[in-house]
């Protein structure tokens, strides 16, 4: 593994597990020099032993610059295809998802620039929404009340107009057929006037 400096400085790596579990498999530090620096990992003597998996290793300075980064695949046997290699490395576990959209690990990094299972991000807990059965049933007789508002106007108008409409005097209209319609059903709209009226106040206490 290689990594470039422009000045002597101590490095720290991370090794992080990101598939099939998200953890933090090793972490080392060494001393590089200025220019192309070459490391053997696992180093010399290291009891580090990785299970099969995607690994992330991560090099940063003690200023927080990232000087490398690679992506390896750990097989327990065989050799394998290209195509496996690949679905390999794009593995991560330690992905996060929230329901207004997706974040990923970069958004929740630690101290190191890598995700730790269950750390909250720097500017404190996400908070994936207010999902309380409250407050979405809440939510949902609003938008309901707000939907309904123009048909309770339009039902009141005609309350209104059916109410006063049945207490009109029999000569009232020109019509004299239309006056013996309101003669003979004058009971009926009055009816209807009212239990319209009545709907709306029910509509207006519900809401």
């Amino acid at each position: 593994m290689t990594f470039v400096l422009p000045r002597a400085a101590r490095v720290l790596f991370v090794v992080q597990q990101l598939s099939p579990v998200c953890r933090i498999a090793a972490r080392f530090a060494v001393k590089g020099q200025a220019g192309r620096n070459r490391i053997r990992f696992p180093r010399r003597g290291s009891k580090l032993r990785l299970d099969p998996g995607t690994y992330r290793i991560t090099a940063r300075t003690r200023a927080g610059q990232v000087v490398q980064r690679v992506t390896i695949v750990v097989v327990k046997a065989g050799v394998p295809t290209r195509d496996q290699i690949i679905a390999a490395r794009a593995a991560n576990v330690c992905v996060l998802s929230t329901a207004s959209g997706s974040m990923g690990a970069s958004n929740t990094s630690s101290p190191q620039g890598l995700l730790t299972p269950g750390q909250p991000s720097a500017s404190g807990p996400v908070e994936a929404g207010n999902t309380r059965p409250g407050a979405v049933l809440g939510s949902t007789v609003a938008t309901a009340a707000r939907a309904v508002q123009p048909f309770l106007v339009a039902l009141l108008a005609l309350a209104i107009l059916l109410l006063t409409v049945a207490s009109l005097p029999r000569p009232a209209l020109s019509d004299s057929r239309a006056n013996q319609i309101l003669a003979q059903h004058r009971m009926e709209i009055a009816g209807l006037g009212a239990a319209a009226f009545v709907a709306v106040l029910i509509a207006l206490l519900l809401s």
